[in-house]
């Protein structure tokens, strides 16, 4: 589901003026509120492609609600050429091709209400115990893209979607410096090769985007309560809040990222992460939407409270589930 505002609000205007046409047409208006409609339409498709997904299969709620719009889109469309340019149809075969629109209007409308709220899921996702089986592996990458997985084919890292606050954080491996504090017993001040010394696990997760988009990648990384193990905690750790490079900051639960083994990946499909997809940490936050994803990571804090990162100090939900609307209401 693409919850990207550039895209709903245009296309819930378009939908709501399709119905009005089929329930209280306006003769006189007519032509001026297609044309409105066209053009709120088209605002959405818009929208939805900038936000990095035109998804049309496989077949689930996404894709349903897609095909809904685009065939409710190209109706109206095909009818508002016809009504100024073409004059090829019939009043009465315009008014039922009109009331056909109208109709997958309100079916993509439902659908994307329901989505947007978090009471249908949102498109598909790996979350069988087999796909995301861990298995120990070593921190050495064979540096060759990986093309499948376990039985899943993987999207290829150039046709990713990617996403980013302030643009790409070019980090030199050899000056990186991890950083793990707060309730802690010992602070650490780890560099790149000595996160490599970690015990290294790969793992097939789909990163699912509140836009919409998403992929399958093998990550491959260290898990988090490794890296706790060795500092220690103190009484009352119950939050831990990632911060990356750019000031980019997104919190979890210390249960979540002990109960699901989450891994902080430097590696994506058999390749080390690409400075671009978040080199030399990205947080693989399985079962929730991508702002968990923090890429770019420097610094760890555990703590007592929990702390809105970047996104959900601006109103997203700090839950972040997938199936659950992204936004706090």
């Amino acid at each position: 589901m693409v919850f990207s505002p550039l895209h709903w609000i245009p296309s819930t205007l378009a939908a709501l003026m399709t119905l009005s046409f089929a329930i209280t047409p306006n003769r006189r208006q007519h032509k001026a509120l297609g044309a409105a409609t066209v053009l709120l339409a088209l605002l959405g498709l818009a929208g939805y492609i900038s936000a990095g997904s035109f998804r049309f299969f496989p077949i689930d709620l996404h894709t349903f609600h897609a095909w809904a719009g685009f065939f409710a889109l190209a109706l109206s469309i095909f009818l508002f050429a016809d009504k100024i340019f073409l004059h090829a149809i019939d009043p009465g075969k315009h008014c039922r091709l009109g009331k056909l629109a109208a109709f997958l209007a309100a079916v993509a409308l439902v659908v994307g209400l329901l989505m947007l709220s978090g009471l249908a899921p949102s498109q598909t996702s790996a979350t069988s115990s087999a796909n995301n089986t861990q298995e120990l592996t070593s921190s050495n990458l064979s540096e060759v893209e990986a093309v499948e997985y376990r039985g899943t084919k993987l999207l290829p890292l150039n046709s990713q979607g990617n996403n980013a606050i302030t643009g790409t954080q070019r980090i030199d491996k050899e000056t990186f410096r991890l950083e793990v504090t707060g309730l802690t017993k010992v602070e650490l001040n780890l560099s790149y090769n000595q996160i490599l010394q970690l015990p290294a696990y790969s793992e097939l997760v789909y990163m699912p985007c509140v836009e919409g988009w998403g992929f399958y990648a093998r990550w491959t990384g260290f898990r988090v309560t490794d890296l706790l193990n060795l500092t220690g905690l103190k009484p009352g750790a119950n939050y831990v809040l990632f911060t990356s490079a750019d000031g980019y900051s997104t919190s979890l639960p210390l249960d979540y990222l002990i109960r699901n083994n989450i891994l902080l990946a430097y590696g994506i499909n058999n390749v080390t992460l690409p400075q671009d997809r978040g080199f030399p940490l990205q947080l693989v936050a399985k079962g929730k939407y991508g702002y968990k994803w923090a890429k770019w990571i420097t610094r760890i804090e555990v703590m007592n409270n929990d702390t809105k990162g970047y996104w959900e100090a601006r109103g997203y939900s700090n839950s972040a589930n997938v199936g659950e609307a992204p936004f706090e209401l």
